[in-house]
């Protein structure tokens, strides 16, 4: 009965831990691709994620990309072309396995973008740092995307991104290729997505 008391004691206490992680903090470890906390005084000098522990090799099952990997704290979550050429060869950045260009991905910064509505474009990353100016607590928007033609909500923004860039191959098959965010997942990122974390990282306000 006593070893029962204590497992129970240590579950309660992770189940407490969990909790008590305010959404926006649970959805930055997401984003960032961490298994535990984000360091934010070394992401801020680095510009780059910078996990306290052991970084996800998986991110939502994918291909090693994490969000946080083409919108970097240092480029007000963007990624500028400067970044891009200082990123190591082996980064996940630079995942072989989809259909991007290789040149215009590392000379001119730019994605493959490709959605159900019928997009199917090269383009640059887009900022965040604006978006808690122009979305509501619930993660609807007035636009969303580089040319502001995108899905107007966050969180169906965020699985297309992640079908988009962090599947295993073109075929992009969910639950094989890459897993999608769940309702909860999704409640986090749009949080951490709309909080000072990000807004109050604008590199013009520095």
């Amino acid at each position: 009965m006593r070893r029962m008391g204590v497992a129970s004691l240590f579950f309660f206490a992770a189940l407490f831990a969990s909790c008590a992680t305010p959404p926006e903090r649970l959805g930055q470890r997401l984003f960032a691709g961490c298994l535990d906390e984000v360091d934010d005084q070394a992401s801020l000098k680095k510009g780059l994620f910078v996990c306290r522990g052991e970084r996800d090799p998986e991110p939502f099952d994918g291909n090693g990309r994490a969000c946080g990997d083409c919108h970097v704290p240092g480029d007000s979550f963007g990624i500028s072309v400067q970044r891009i050429a200082s990123l190591p060869a082996d980064h996940p950045f630079f995942f072989p396995g989809l259909d991007e260009d290789s040149q215009l991905l590392r000379s001119r910064g730019l994605v493959h973008v490709i959605t159900p509505d019928g997009i199917d474009d090269f383009r640059r990353t887009p900022k965040l740092v604006h978006l808690q100016r122009s979305c509501d607590d619930e993660g609807n928007c007035d636009a969303l995307g580089l040319l502001g033609d995108r899905v107007r909500n966050l969180c169906v923004f965020s699985s297309q991104a992640i079908a988009n860039h962090m599947a295993k191959s073109v075929d992009r098959v969910p639950g094989r290729d890459f897993r999608l965010p769940t309702a909860e997942e999704c409640e986090w990122l749009v949080a951490y997505m709309l909080s000072d974390l990000v807004a109050g990282q604008d590199e013009r306000d520095r």
